[in-house]
Parts: C-alpha cells; sequence; structure tokens
C-alpha cells in the first residue's frame, strides 16, 4: 500500500510540475501537443513502480511497458513538434519501442538470453527498416547480414542451434533472392515466387544437418522443395499450371505416407488418415482436370469415400480396432447412396432395395456382441 501511495504521489508531482512550467512560460502546452506527455509520465510511472519496490525480480515486467511508453512518448513529442513532417521515416522507432522494453528486462531481470533475443531481433529489424530507407538497392545484403548473425548465433550456443538455424537459412536464402531482384528490377519475380519455399526448406535441411537430424525436418525440408519444383514448372509450363496442381495432393499424401511404409516406420498410424484423404483426393482432382470438370455433378460423393479410405488404412494398419469400422462403414454406405441416386444409368427403384441388402451384408460381416443374459 505504501508503494502504491508513493507511485501515485510521484505521478501528482510530475504533472503538478508540468502545470507549474506551463504558467511559467518555460513550456508551452495545448491540447494538441501535450498528449504525448502522458506517455512519458506513464513511462515514468512504471519505472518508479519497479524502483519503489525495491527491485525485486518479480516487478521487473513493469520495466516493458515502461521502456515501451517512454520510446513512444519521445517519438510522438518528437512529430507533434515537427507537425509529423517526418513520420514517413521515423516508424521504424515503434519497433525500437518493445526492444527497449525488453532489454530493460533483461538488464534488469536476471539476463535471461531468451527475453535478449527478441529484443536483438526487433532493434535489428528497426535498424534493417532504416537502412532500408537509406541504401536503396543494397537493403537486401542486411537481410543476409542478418541471417549471418543468426547462424554465428546458433554455433555458439549448440543447444538453440535448431531454433536460429531455421530462421537463419530461410534470411539467407531469401536475402539473395531479394539482391537478385532488385538487381533485375524484379523482372522475374513472377517466376522465382517458389524460392521462398526452397529458403524455408533450406533453414530446416540446416537445422537437421547440423542439430539432432531429426526426421521430421528433413521430411518437410523434402515436402518444400518438391514444392518448389512443381511451382517452377507451373510457372514456365501453363499446362501444368492448369492441370498440374492435383500432383501437390499426391506429393504430401505420399510425404503422410512415407513415414509409416518407409525404411524406418514410425508408429503413429494416426498420419494415415490425412494421407489417405490427400490419395483419393488427389487421384479424384486428376480425373477432374483431364475431364475439365465434366463430371463433378456425379463424383463429389468420392470425397465422403476419401475420409473412409483414410479411416480405413488406420484401420488397417493401426491395430485393427473394430469401432473404426463403423465410421467406414458409414461414410462409404452414404457415398454410394449418393453415387447411386445421381448415376443415369440404374434407376432409383432399384437403388434402395440394393441399400437393404448391402445394410444386411454390413449386419452379417460385423455382427453385434452378445449381451450376457
Amino acid at each position: 500500500m505504501k508503494d502504491r501511495r508513493v507511485l501515485l504521489g510521484f505521478l501528482f508531482i510530475c504533472i503538478g510540475i508540468a502545470f507549474f512550467l506551463q504558467k511559467a512560460g518555460v513550456i508551452h502546452l495545448s491540447a494538441g501537443s501535450a498528449w504525448p506527455f502522458l506517455f512519458i509520465i506513464m513511462s515514468a510511472g512504471f519505472h518508479a513502480g519497479f524502483v519503489f519496490s525495491k527491485k525485486t525480480p518479480e516487478q521487473t515486467g513493469l520495466l516493458v511497458p515502461g521502456g515501451l511508453f517512454l520510446v513512444l512518448g519521445c517519438l510522438f513529442c518528437f512529430e507533434t513538434a515537427t507537425g509529423w513532417a517526418y513520420s514517413g521515416v521515423t516508424w521504424p522507432v515503434y519497433i525500437w519501442a518493445p526492444a527497449l522494453g525488453l532489454f530493460e528486462l533483461w538488464y534488469f531481470g536476471g539476463r535471461q538470453v531468451g527475453v535478449l533475443i527478441p529484443a536483438m531481433i526487433l532493434a535489428g529489424t528497426g535498424a534493417l527498416c532504416f537502412a532500408g530507407m537509406l541504401l536503396t538497392g543494397l537493403w537486401p545484403l542486411l537481410i543476409i547480414a542478418v541471417a549471418l548473425l543468426f547462424h554465428a548465433a546458433a554455433f555458439m550456443q549448440p543447444k538453440k542451434r535448431t531454433g536460429l538455424l531455421i530462421p537463419g537459412g530461410t534470411l539467407l536464402v531469401i536475402g539473395g533472392l531479394l539482391w537478385f531482384e532488385t538487381l533485375t528490377d524484379w523482372t522475374y519475380a513472377n517466376m522465382t515466387s517458389p524460392v521462398y519455399l526452397f529458403a524455408v526448406a533450406f533453414g530446416l535441411f540446416e537445422a537437421w544437418l547440423f542439430g539432432r537430424k531429426q526426421r521430421g525436418l528433413l521430411a518437410a525440408a523434402a515436402i518444400l522443395c518438391a514444392m518448389g519444383i512443381f511451382g517452377i514448372f507451373t510457372n514456365i509450363n501453363e499446362v501444368i499450371s492448369e492441370r498440374g496442381w492435383p500432383a501437390l495432393i499426391l506429393l504430401l499424401a505420399a510425404a503422410f505416407h512415407i513415414p509409416i511404409f518407409g525404411p524406418k516406420p514410425v508408429k503413429n498410424a494416426g498420419l494415415l488418415v490425412p494421407g489417405g484423404i490427400l490419395l483419393v483426393t488427389g487421384i479424384l482432382f486428376v480425373f477432374e482436370t483431364a475431364t475439365h470438370w465434366a463430371y463433378s455433378d456425379m463424383t463429389w460423393p468420392v470425397y465422403l469415400l476419401a475420409a473412409a479410405f483414410g479411416l480405413f488404412e488406420l484401420w488397417l494398419f493401426g491395430g485393427k480396432q473394430k469401432a473404426l469400422l463403423i465410421p467406414v462403414a458409414v461414410l462409404t454406405l452414404t457415398a454410394l447412396c449418393f453415387t447411386l441416386m445421381y448415376q443415369p444409368i440404374i434407376p432409383v427403384s432399384v437403388f434402395w432395395p440394393a441399400l437393404f441388402v448391402l445394410i444386411g451384408i454390413a449386419l452379417m460381416v460385423f455382427p453385434g456382441k452378445k449381451r450376457g443374459a
């Protein structure tokens, strides 16, 4: 309670001093120019709260909004004094505002590396934005410089290497791509867009190569590379662009099946559900694009069969739990019902008896459990 009273008193003193200076003619405050001082006063309040709490680690969180409001208050004072004439140049200061708050938290709160990293990233991003406005055409080199910093930090801290190499590798490739784009006046931008997929794939590959070699990272990198290669061919060839996109779905389906049926299979059979759905859906889209979607009014029940196939794969390779066969049977019968209703060959009058026959077969194949007397 005493600390709160001291903090409140400090705020009133600051307000009183501001009004006294206004009356003395030292400063000239108006409704249009005085409001930035509210941010500075709030910043002073947060800092005073930390100081009067004897700088305990539990109160260091007050420094984050304190530093944030301090930078914003100073920036707004400058903007109002200059009539916002430089607002088109000073906007990166907004990025520096939380960086200062986090830096204060790091400096007075135990100096944890996890707090310093986002502060440095924000500070570097703000500096990068300023440099980008000053160095027209050379700003991609700054992205490459940031990527190299990530790599240096990754090899200096082996325990956090994976988390640093992914953004480092991604930024390295993106920086090189953007440098190429600026040198060529973005002439090939429509064709080089898939390189952004390669950038993320490169970051994942670096994390796998220099990290713990987790198989998931390598699989994700391979999928992104395949999608990037397909994207390049799509941009070059219009036929592939119109009819080849279902291959991406088939690639994703293969990516879900490879961990199960690969040389080192994993036990997570749940991957087969999205894998089976994507496999059937991809085959359907290949047919639809080949026929220019002429039969889409009749083939839409295949989407139900796709879900049934994914669940059937889970049942077949995941322990053969009988409970999974129930949704498989329901989805399959529903899809067959709609297929027979919308096909022109067999009349609907024949369809309903066939439905009862299918239900009877299902009851014979999957008998219910016997109840005890």
